[in-house]
């Protein structure tokens, strides 16, 4: 039994040509979220993030500009400690974002230290993967 062509490519060659571009697509849609996320601009804090706490709780601005300035000196376990206590407070999304923006530019930096060999980092790593550190994540 033979189909007749029209039939044959209506049936089965553009259902195939479709899931073909289809997986191609996805293909392409996961490689840039996967490879989107890995640059070296991927991890920062935005001029927003930075004045999303200008008008805060004095204890909230304070907690920020410690965070702040331990990323600065590459202090990674008091900077990401401090930014982890404050994600359960009541914060706007702006700070939400802000918070979890520098967690992830120190995450990162740290990160980054560990490959070049840093073992203040790599000690920095153990801690913050230690169960006391862990509130907030």
């Amino acid at each position: 039994m033979t189909l007749p062509l029209e039939v044959v490519h209506t049936q089965v060659i553009q259902p195939m040509k479709n899931l073909i571009l289809f997986l191609f697509l996805l293909l392409a849609v996961a490689s840039a979220v996967v490879l989107g996320g890995c640059g070296p601009g991927s991890a920062k804090v935005t001029a927003a993030n930075k004045k999303a706490f200008d008008s805060a709780t004095p204890d909230l601005h304070r907690k920020w500009a410690q965070a702040q300035a331990a990323g600065v000196t590459n202090d990674y376990v008091q900077a990401i400690v401090t930014l982890r206590s404050m994600l359960p407070q009541s914060l706007s999304k702006e700070q939400i974002e802000a918070v979890q923006n520098a967690i992830s530019l120190y995450d990162a930096n740290m990160m980054k230290a560990i490959d070049r060999g840093d073992a203040a980092a790599k000690k920095a790593l153990e801690i913050l993967s230690s169960p006391g550190t862990q509130m907030g994540r």
